[in-house]
């Protein structure tokens, strides 16, 4: 009875990198032994073995090894030995991988015999590749995913000519429908690209389109930021920036309102226009900030792709969906800006006009530039009374852009008076100040007495986490300061500094027994 193969499916995450030792090494399991190979070829050299004797084989118990041994025989023509090695893709069977006993015979065969085979194969594979099945309801049959796995193992002894042929045909085969096949058959588009590497990765490029997933635009441009060679990134970076722009054209939106429309139909819902614009306009910008931009982080080296996502972060757009789309954009930056990008980036973080998220990701980004210049303008945020979160934002900058240079005048800048001080802000001060090299133990040390109940806080967390023995007994000390604390977020253990340098103390003096200190 023919069964039908179930092709597996595994996660990149949960499977080991391919290469094609492991994928020889799992052929050899099914494989039949050369001493029954031969055996069974010499059984069938006392009759004439025709096509239909090929095709009944593919449903019988001992069929596999008759075929395997039509296709290794040399006396046999090439054109039988060719569809012999098909007969084994073809294959419905769970009881075998007609696809790793083909890979494993290929491997005993000798050059130019092997070559040839493969050669010939190649036709009725990427015709298998194609075929549909009614019963798979709209995704690819198991025919066509054999098909696919065994171009990709063939890959690997083909000659230099059917490599490109098949590396084409089986990548296209993903791009088709990318997210739908990604994680079909034995091995995931992601696996197979990384195998190939640049020659896959430069197929990619051509199935980069507006109208496909999201999913799929940014996982395609990922394997294309980290595989292609420079002319196709270029490549890909011109085409995703052409992608982003198509996406805001009248045209992209008319097409979404189309697939709107059909999906309301075929559930019964009817949508007026005003509904049919609001939901079509929300797709599109889905199309944008969940696919696009994120894409566009793994090209964002190309400079046509960085202009772009400066202009969009830099653009004022209305609502929560403009706001969105600059986010993005900045978020897509991370590690990409330098120098030259500093003026620009710091006008986004110091616009008091720009939303509260894009000043956040603007700051962020001057942080990855670590520019000494961008100094001059943060220091008047560190002395700001009128926005406590954004003296944090800005003080925690300073901190990792100047290092301990600049510790000092740090302290000098932070605002007095009746100045209140929110738990994290000088939390956040005190492990950055623990995140420089060299610690500035000294400076901090000398904070320990500042009149200001803020500094001593800061200086306590610090030696808390980093201080020496010595530094211990001045934590103890401290335990009896009756300063106020003034500010948000305060638990109600903590009214004084003093209660600070109790809980400070206790932690420090277990961190260094811990240590052997």
């Amino acid at each position: 009875m023919q069964a039908t193969m179930r092709p597996s499916r595994f996660l990149p995450s949960s499977r080991p990198r391919f290469s094609f030792a492991r994928a020889r090494k799992h052929a050899l399991r099914p494989a039949l032994s050369l001493s029954l190979i031969a055996l069974i070829a010499a059984s069938l050299c006392a009759c004439k073995v025709t096509t239909e004797d090929i095709e009944y084989w593919k449903t019988t118990v001992k069929g596999p090894g008759k075929i395997i041994a039509v296709m290794s025989a040399e006396k046999y023509p090439i054109e039988l030995r060719t569809q012999a090695a098909m007969a084994l893709i073809d294959m419905e069977r769970t009881d075998r991988d007609g696809t790793a006993d083909l890979q494993q015979a290929l491997t005993r065969l000798e050059e130019p015999t092997r070559g040839d085979l493969i050669r010939g194969m190649v036709p009725g594979i990427e015709s298998s590749m194609k075929q549909t099945d009614a019963k798979s309801e709209g995704g690819p049959s198991p025919r066509q995913v054999r098909a696919k796995d065994a171009a990709f193992l063939l890959i690997t002894n083909a000659p230099a000519e059917v490599k490109a042929r098949l590396t084409v045909d089986v990548v296209n085969w993903y791009v088709e429908d990318f997210n739908g096949r990604s994680l079909a058959g034995n091995y995931s588009a992601e696996q197979v690209v990384r195998a190939l590497g640049s020659p896959a990765a430069r197929v990619l490029v051509k199935g980069l389109r507006a109208r496909i997933p999201q999913q799929a635009l940014v996982k395609m441009s990922q394997l294309i930021g980290q595989i292609a060679d420079p002319d196709a990134r270029k490549e890909a970076g011109d085409r995703i920036v052409a992608i982003e722009q198509e996406m805001n054209s009248k045209d992209f939106l008319e097409w979404i309102k189309q697939t709107v429309r059909a999906q309301a139909t075929a559930q019964n819902v009817k949508l007026d226009d005003k509904q049919l614009e609001k939901a079509a306009t929300k797709n599109r910008d889905s199309f944008v900030t969940d696919g696009a931009i994120p894409a566009m982080k793994w090209l964002a080296d190309e400079p046509v792709v960085k202009k772009r996502l400066l202009a969009l972060a830099s653009t004022p757009a209305p609502g929560d969906s403009g706001t969105s789309k600059r986010v993005h954009a900045l978020q897509a930056l991370e590690g990409k800006v330098g120098r030259a990008d500093l003026h620009q980036i710091l006008s986004m973080a110091l616009d008091a006009n720009s939303p509260t998220s894009v000043r956040d990701y603007a700051f962020d980004r001057v942080g990855d530039i670590k520019a000494p210049e961008s100094l001059s303008s943060l220091w008047p945020l560190v002395s700001s009374t009128h926005d406590a979160r954004l003296r944090w934002r800005a003080g925690e900058l300073v901190l990792a852009i100047g290092g301990p240079g600049v510790v000092g005048e740090f302290f000098g800048k932070l605002p007095g008076g009746d100045g209140e001080y929110a738990a994290e802000e000088l939390e956040g001060y005190a492990t950055r100040l623990g995140q420089m090299s060299p610690l500035p133990l000294e400076a901090v040390r000398n904070q320990l007495n500042s009149s200001n109940w803020w500094d001593r806080i800061i200086a306590l967390r610090f030696l808390e986490r980093k201080g020496t023995a010595d530094d211990v007994k001045k934590l103890q000390a401290l335990k009896g300061d009756q300063a106020k604390v003034k500010g948000p977020h305060w638990a109600p253990t903590y009214k004084t500094v003093g209660d600070v340098a109790g809980e400070a103390f206790n932690n420090a003096k277990t961190r260094l027994s811990l240590n052997g200190a």
